[in-house]
């Protein structure tokens, strides 16, 4: 089973994914992002992109490697990452389930005042934003692809699971998700 952890740019899905990884002995974390890396200097000169999932082979990418995970491993996934282009997402979910890979889709969402917060005292570095958007460690990409997020909002509450997670520690958001995945610790 894949759990993919959607929400907004620096709100909290790779602590959480971190704790889940805590909570579940089982489960292993993927993070989709890091496919992006090696895409960087083989389509940057090619097709200059702001955002490496423009790119139809990242997301081809993350269907093949999580599709494989699960296979080889058989174990829970758990996937971080925000996508806010409904047409990625379907790329990506509908390709998952031609795989045959069970899926399990939360957004965890938090006040636009709570992910600034969050923002502002972040300490995880994200290499991959970095190496695309060279700015001040993702916290200006962060901020400035909010409004994406809030934007995409209506679609993801239809087709995930949302969370709010705006008085939750992490170890909280862990929980709940376990719960309503039905995975238990």
């Amino acid at each position: 089973m894949i759990v993919w952890l959607n929400g907004p740019f620096g709100g909290g899905k790779t602590t959480t994914a971190a704790e889940l990884d805590a909570l579940l002995p089982e489960a292993v974390v993927f993070d989709p992002e890091h496919m992006g890396l090696p895409l960087v200097p083989t389509l940057s000169g090619i097709e200059p992109v702001s955002d490496f999932q423009d790119w139809r082979p990242w997301r081809e990418l993350v269907v093949a490697a999580l599709t494989s995970l699960d296979r080889y491993t058989g174990r829970t996934i758990v996937a971080p990452q925000t996508v806010v282009v409904e047409q990625y997402w379907d790329e990506i979910t509908s390709g998952l389930a031609a795989a045959g890979v069970t899926l399990r889709t939360f957004t965890l969402d938090c006040t636009p005042d709570e992910h600034e917060r969050r923002i502002a005292g972040d300490t995880v570095t994200n290499s991959t934003i970095a190496e695309i958007k060279i700015d001040d460690d993702g916290v200006g990409w962060r901020r400035h692809r909010a409004a994406d997020y809030r934007a995409a909002l209506p679609w993801l509450t239809a087709r995930t699971e949302v969370i709010d997670t705006t008085s939750l520690q992490p170890a909280e958001v862990a929980k709940e998700v376990a719960a309503r995945a039905g995975l238990t610790a």
